[in-house]
Parts: structure tokens; C-alpha cells; sequence
């Protein structure tokens, strides 16, 4: 199975953004047209054809009312979405599936998109259950990985063992990590933007449909509302054809991105069987029985609607077909089976690409062109590393995690200072506001004190949830005693930032917008004061006070840049917290191809020497979460003998 090109990916996503709003535009410029010729009919027979088929004034009216309806209705669904994904699965029927759940089905999801979550160096989504629905399906949706959710119907649940869930998570987060949420929520502004011509239609045909029946009961002409009733069924037609190729253009966004997700799927898992038999149990059990199940249906595990036209309007292709990409020889095998599940078991899997488990602080060589290579793309090593991450945990630790009372003090006891006198200081702060947060922090600390270096950001990323699930007040206080804690000594370590960073990040307060990508990409080489503080940054946290190693880190990174402008290594002072953090919001505004460029930069600086530290482990995956290139957890580390 090959490497999946993260950021191409990234970037194909980004100009099918580009075609689907050209595609839009030309959708609504012909349903102008059509609604044209409709209202200048109507005018025609009212005047007698005095005033012609073609008239300026008309078009001009068609066209800006055609506009706000289709452009005003299109915002208002995406604005409706505008929180995230747990706003779809919400408008899909979806529950939120609590983190303490005693249902073993629930559980082993949770765990499931834990250890997917973890693997692949992403916060823990939010996760759904559509328990309304008996078929099987899923999706994940959302803008970016900070506000994401997966969801799946209580059939996925209740008819799929463990590996074939688990092949249906993988596909999910395929979606995930390849910028294919976002594209789906603005897909869905837009079907929704044309359908609304349709409903307009029905509505001018309903009430006044009624008042011309009224009026000729009563002896009145009603040949002027007759028109108006032409006029809205002419509506619902140009709304029908609309929809048509709206559903045309659905179909064409979403077909291929669902190989991909299947092969992703088996990449990540290395079970080929596990999704291979997920698809063959679907069958025709897919369809959902949501209202807004067809607005939806693109961004679905597998087409949620009976569709016609001989499958012209399909958002996916046919299940035979992808089960054969996974499992060649499944449809040779189907000819002589009782059923596709029965095909897809005979098939012998496929040989895979050796690969081994690991964690990434396990070797401490490291290869800059793999772990760039890595973002975006987690191995089946990644899911197996972070299964063992997540059962060597404390079970005090991992209960705190998941604990939405709990998962703050979690928070405070990873910033509290190993020193007793200093993590004194740290306490003594906030001890008498907060006593019964200090006692727990405290607590907490001592258990985490014995973990590994490298189990403190995953951790942070299992306890997202539960710190998102807080109350409004409680997550402004959150961040409040984490900026506190970590700048109680004068200074941020890397660590430090790259907590403070992840949980600005991802545990965002009322008012504050999503994570959004800039309308036009700016390029790299316009952010040559940025990457310098970033390199600097990353050369320091290396090199300690050594400035001729910092300097050579800082000239292998800048080199690997090529046409950037030359830049220098800055000195320590200007590189304190609010510099990195202007910085790297700046460089979040670049093309994917240019942050493929930057983490490589990066990498190159922050690995000179042959090995990453734990500080620049740390600093590296915060950055990349930041810039929605998350790294996986074994990323750069070669694989295990």
C-alpha cells in the first residue's frame, strides 16, 4: 500500500473548493436565466406581449433576487454549521456518545476513535451515535480537525464486529486529515441554497393557488393568479432541474475521495478484511431514514439514499467496486458465493508493506524527509503505538482524561514543575481561589510525574472531550490558570507552548470563530520574518546555548527553503512566546504545497543533529496541529527491527 500524498491532497481539496463555487456560480447564472424566461412569459401574458420577450429591467430584477434567495439560504446552512461537526451529526439525529458509557458497543467506538485519534496526532473528536438508524452507515464531518466529529448509525454498531468498525473509523478519519470535511459542509450550503428555489415555488403554488380557487368560486377573474400558479410550478421545475445537476456535481466531488478513503483505511489499519467485509455486509442497509439525509448523503460512509438514473446520481461507487480495490479477486469469488460477506471472508488479503510497532521515543534517530512524508498519514505502527500508549496509562490518569469534572486539574498537574519548591510556587497562586482544583492538580502530578516525556501532548489530546464538553466559564478559566501555570517561572519551554498552543487551539470560548483557511493562500516566501522566528525557535530548543550548533541548525533549515530571502538566526530575546505565536498564526495562512516546504524546513532545524528531544518533539507537533498538518505518533522515528 503506498504513502498517501498529505498535502497534495490538501491542495486538490482546496482547488475542488475553487470548482465548486465556479460550478455554483454557473448553477445559479442558468437557474437565472430559467426564471427569466418564466417571469417574462407571465409578463407577456398579462400585457399582451406589449412590452417583448427581452427586457432589462426584468433580468436585472431575476437576477438579484435569484441571487440573495440562492446566495442568502446557501450562508444561512453554512452558518448553521459554522460550529463544527457536531452540528451535523446534531442535524443528522446524532447523540453525543458520553465518555463514561457503560454500553459495550458505545465503548469500543470510543475506543476505537481514541486510539485512531492518538495514532494519528489529532485531538480525540467529538463522537456521535445516530441511534435512529438501523442501516450502516458513518461520517465524519467538521472544518478542520479541531472541531471534528465522527459519527455512525446504530446499525454500524450493533452489525459490525471490532475490525470492521475499526476499518470504518480509518475511513473516516481519511476524510479527516484530506480536507474533505470542509468541502462537504460548504457542498451542503450549497445544495441547500438551490433546493430553497424549489420550495419558493411550492409555496408562490399553494397560497396563491388558493386564492384563485377562491376567487372564481365567487365570479371573480382569476386569470391574473392562474398566471402567478404557472409561474410557481415553472419554479419548482427550474428548482427540480437545479437540484439535478446540483446532485450531478455532488456526486463528481465525492466518488474518487472514497477510494482514497478506503485505501487510507487499510494503510492505517493493515486489515484489509476489516473494511473489505464493512462494505460487503452493507448491501442496500445504507439508507438513512433522516429528512436531511440527502443534503448529507456526499459526505456518508456509503450512499444514504435509493438512487435512479442507473446510479448517474450516486455519491459513491458501487460497493462490488470498492470491496475489489481493497480485496482483489472478491468478485471472482462473489460468482461462486451465497452472499457478498461470504466473498469478501474467501478472498485471501493482499500482501501489505512490512511495518512495525513502535513509539516514537523509542529510537532516537530520526529521518526529517520521513517525518514530513508522515504528516497527515498514520501507519498501521501509529495504531498499534498508540493502543499501547493508551493501556500502559494510570487508570487514575485515564479516568481523569475523561472526565469532564476532572480533565482540567489534568491539565494544570502536566504544567506543574517537577521541582517540589518551584511547583510550591506554582500552586500557592491559585491555591485559595481554587483549593479543591490545586488538591487534585497536585494529585494528578504525582502520577504523571512517572510517565514518559512523550506521553504528556497525547495525553492532552485524549483529554480534549472532556475539556471541550466544559461549561463556557469553566474553559475561560482553563486557559486563564494554564497561561498562569506556565508562565509562573518568567519563560515558556517548549512544552509548555506547545500545550498552551493545542489548547487555544482546539478548546476554543464563545464568540471565537473556527479554525478557517484563508480565502487566497498568501505564498511562503512572503513570511520571511515568521519562518525566521520559527526556525530560531526550533534551533534554540535543540542546541540549548551552543550558539554555533543553533546556528547551524538555523542554516540547514533556511537552506532546505531554497528561493526564501536570506535570514539570520535571532537571538534568544527575540524569540520569547508572543513572537513564536505571532509567527506561526501567520504562517497558518499558507498554501498546503507551502507548508509542505515549511514543516520540511522545520524538521530539517529541529533535527540537524540526527536525533529530536523531547522539547522538540513537542514544539514540531505543536506547530504542525496548528497548521492542520498533524504528525503521527511514530512519525520520523525508522521502523523497529
Amino acid at each position: 500500500m503506498t504513502s498517501m500524498d498529505f498535502f497534495g491532497h490538501q491542495e486538490r481539496a482546496r482547488r475542488s473548493s475553487r470548482r465548486l463555487v465556479l460550478l455554483f456560480a454557473l448553477a445559479v447564472a442558468g437557474i437565472v436565466l430559467c426564471v427569466y424566461a418564466a417571469a417574462s412569459a407571465l409578463l407577456m401574458g398579462v400585457d399582451d406581449g406589449q412590452g417583448g420577450f427581452f427586457r432589462l429591467d426584468v433580468l436585472a430584477v431575476v437576477a438579484a433576487g435569484t441571487l440573495v434567495v440562492v446566495g442568502s439560504a446557501a450562508l444561512f446552512k453554512t452558518a448553521q454549521l459554522r460550529s463544527g461537526g457536531g452540528a451535523v451529526a446534531t442535524l443528522l439525529g446524532g447523540k453525543p456518545v458520553p465518555m463514561a458509557t457503560t454500553d459495550p458497543k458505545e465503548r469500543m467506538l470510543r475506543n476505537l476513535v481514541e486510539e485512531m485519534a492518538i495514532a494519528s496526532g489529532v485531538p480525540v473528536p467529538e463522537v456521535y451515535v445516530l441511534d435512529g438508524e438501523s442501516g450502516i452507515n458513518a461520517f465524519a464531518a467538521g472544518w478542520s480537525p479541531a472541531d471534528a466529529a465522527i459519527a455512525v448509525t446504530r446499525g454500524c454498531l450493533e452489525r459490525l464486529d471490532r475490525d470492521e468498525l475499526q476499518g470504518v473509523v480509518a475511513h473516516e478519519f481519511s476524510h479527516v486529515f484530506h480536507g474533505d470535511m470542509r468541502l462537504n459542509i460548504r457542498l451542503m450550503g450549497v445544495l441547500f441554497g438551490i433546493v430553497c428555489i424549489t420550495t419558493i415555488g411550492r409555496i408562490v403554488v399553494n397560497s396563491v393557488g388558493r386564492g384563485a380557487v377562491r376567487s372564481s368560486r365567487g365570479g371573480k377573474g382569476g386569470g391574473g393568479a392562474a398566471g402567478v400558479v404557472v409561474f410557481g410550478v415553472a419554479l419548482i421545475v427550474i428548482g427540480a432541474l437545479g437540484v439535478l445537476f446540483a446532485r450531478l456535481i455532488q456526486a463528481a466531488v465525492s466518488r474518487q475521495r472514497e477510494f482514497l478513503a478506503d485505501a487510507s483505511a487499510v494503510q492505517y489499519t493493515r486489515n484489509p478484511h476489516g473494511i473489505g467485509r464493512a462494505l460487503a455486509k452493507i448491501g442496500g442497509l445504507s439508507t438513512l431514514a433522516s429528512p436531511h439525509a440527502e443534503e448529507a448523503s456526499h459526505m456518508l460512509f456509503a450512499d444514504g439514499m435509493r438512487r435512479h438514473l442507473g446510479g448517474a446520481l450516486a455519491t459513491h461507487p458501487p460497493v462490488e467496486e470498492r470491496v475489489e480495490r481493497i480485496l482483489p479477486g472478491f468478485r471472482r469469488q462473489l460468482a461462486s458465493s451465497r452472499n457478498m460477506v461470504e466473498a469478501a471472508a474467501a478472498v485471501p488479503a493482499p500482501a501489505l508493506a512490512a511495518g512495525a510497532a513502535g513509539f516514537a521515543g523509542a529510537a532516537p534517530a530520526v529521518r526529517p524527509g520521513a517525518l514530513v512524508a508522515a504528516a497527515g498519514d498514520p501507519q498501521a505502527r501509529d495504531v498499534a503505538a498508540a493502543r499501547a500508549l493508551l493501556q500502559q496509562l494510570p487508570l487514575e490518569v485515564a479516568m481523569a482524561a475523561r472526565d469532564q469534572a476532572r480533565a482540567d486539574a489534568l491539565v494544570a498537574a502536566l504544567l506543574l514543575d517537577r521541582d517540589p519548591a518551584r511547583r510550591e510556587r506554582q500552586l500557592a497562586g491559585w491555591r485559595q481561589d481554587h483549593p479543591q482544583l490545586a488538591h487534585e492538580a497536585a494529585a494528578l502530578h504525582l502520577l504523571v510525574a512517572r510517565l514518559d516525556a512523550g506521553l504528556r501532548l497525547p495525553l492532552l489530546e485524549l483529554a480534549m472531550p472532556a475539556l471541550r464538553a466544559q461549561p463556557a466559564a469553566e474553559r475561560q478559566r482553563l486557559r486563564t490558570l494554564a497561561r498562569q501555570l506556565a508562565l509562573a517561572d518568567g519563560r515558556l519551554s517548549p512544552f509548555e507552548f506547545a500545550l498552551l498552543r493545542l489548547l487555544e487551539h482546539h478548546v476554543r470560548l464563545p464568540g471565537e470563530e473556527p479554525p478557517r483557511p484563508p480565502g487566497r493562500p498568501a505564498p511562503l516566501v512572503r513570511h520571511a520574518a515568521d519562518v525566521a522566528v520559527v526556525l530560531s525557535v526550533l534551533a534554540r530548543a535543540g542546541a540549548g546555548d551552543d550558539e554555533a550548533a543553533a546556528a547551524a541548525a538555523f542554516g540547514r533549515g533556511h537552506a532546505h527553503l531554497g528561493a526564501m530571502a536570506p535570514m539570520q538566526l535571532l537571538p534568544a530575546a527575540a524569540c520569547d512566546g508572543a513572537d513564536l505565536e505571532r509567527a506561526v498564526d501567520a504562517l497558518a495562512r499558507v498554501s498546503p504545497l507551502g507548508k509542505r516546504n515549511l514543516l520540511a524546513a522545520c524538521a530539517e532545524a529541529a533535527a540537524a543533529d540526527g536525533t529530536l528531544t523531547t522539547s522538540e518533539t513537542d514544539l514540531l507537533r505543536a506547530l504542525a496541529a496548528t497548521w492542520d498538518c498533524p504528525l503521527p505518533l511514530t512519525a520520523g522515528s525508522p521502523p523497529a527491527a
